[in-house]
């Protein structure tokens, strides 16, 4: 959607659609141009037979933008997990990235800098989410627990959404494809973080304009330490870039794009205009 230079390249969370940026691709649109996309298992996109490594993602993302032929550099948006992808994305490719947003992302050393109880609970749901939700989507029960509402890793997420959106982004998540991939990618995601951690002991990250955004509300079961502890880790990658800045969204959960959409437009706009003024003669 919309014209404009530099493009703005979005990226979801685990398990997140196209559809967790209609509250804000439109209004981006106004003032540059705005990809949103899905990735491979997700949304409409087509399963894949690949581990869902941050290297795979990052690889199948340049397919697609030279395919399409969207010309770099561009804007990264990343969210959640899909923050590992856009800083990997800028170590590998520095010269194709102008700037950065990155909304409530996952930290490689988010469990290691977090209380013990918190990150044994999550692996513990990893360990059972993975294997468990492929099976509830082929027999059907995804189906139900979607149209409930009670999907373990998204509750609460449908009420974000504006009422006439709710239906299609339900029927989304109620793919057994989405079932598979999340069970995919949820495997993948030490990988992923040891392939960012690697990827930023040996190369520089580019000094572009960077805005880190973290939630300031508990959810789920973040308890404050924990929501602390993950703020202290945003604030850390906002010092990659000499033009970093930390934003704590004080009155939004994790998902900011839905909470608060207004502070990620707000946030892409500043870059963007940044971009702007270090191109200018």
């Amino acid at each position: 959607m919309g014209e404009g230079y530099p493009t703005v390249i979005v990226d979801s969370g685990t398990g997140g659609t196209h559809l967790d940026w209609q509250l804000v691709q439109p209004k981006v649109a106004k003032f540059t141009r705005i990809l949103t996309y899905d990735r491979a298992g997700y949304g409409w996109s087509n399963l894949s037979s690949e581990p869902r490594t941050a290297e795979q993602v990052v690889g199948e993302l340049r397919q697609l933008l030279r395919e399409v032929e969207i010309e770099p550099p561009y804007i990264l948006v990343g969210m959640s997990l899909s923050g590992l992808f856009s800083r990997l994305f800028a170590y590998h490719y520095p010269e194709e990235v102008a700037g950065m947003v990155l909304v409530d992302v996952a930290h490689e050393r988010m469990y290691e800098d977090t209380p013990v109880e918190w990150v044994e609970l999550n692996k513990r749901l990893e360990g059972l989410l993975t294997p468990v939700v492929p099976i509830i989507g082929s027999i059907g029960l995804l189906r139900l627990l979607v149209a409930f509402d009670a999907l373990p890793m998204a509750a609460g997420l449908f009420q974000k959404f504006p009422p006439s959106m709710r239906p299609l982004a339900k029927a989304l998540y109620s793919q057994t494809q989405f079932g598979k991939t999340f069970a995919q990618e949820s495997a993948a995601v030490s990988i992923s973080m040891s392939q960012v951690e690697q990827a930023r002991r040996i190369k520089p990250f580019p000094d572009i304009p960077l805005i880190v955004l973290s939630a300031g509300k508990p959810e789920f079961d973040i308890t404050q330490e924990v929501l602390e502890k993950l703020q202290e880790l945003h604030a850390d990658l906002a010092t990659e870039s000499l033009q970093g800045v930390h934003i704590v969204a004080h009155e939004s959960g994790h998902a900011i794009q839905l909470d608060k959409p207004e502070l990620v437009v707000d946030a892409i706009r500043q870059v963007v205009e940044n971009v702007h003024c270090s191109s200018a003669p």
